[in-house]
């Protein structure tokens, strides 16, 4: 399983770079959304565990 990066899309973890717009139910159509820093932190906090298995 690929996790998003931290600072991916709010709504759907597409990268700023290459978002232009996309769907993604319930949001519907929508350009790249910052994620909140609950996001980031989770996101992060997910990578590392998959980075290191206990």
């Amino acid at each position: 399983m690929t996790l998003p990066s931290p600072n991916s899309c709010r709504y759907c973890g597409i990268e700023q770079r290459g978002h232009a717009q996309r769907w993604k139910s319930p949001v519907g159509w929508h350009k790249w959304t910052p994620p909140t820093h609950e996001q980031i932190k989770a996101r992060m906090l997910a990578r590392r565990a998959e980075r290191n298995p206990r």
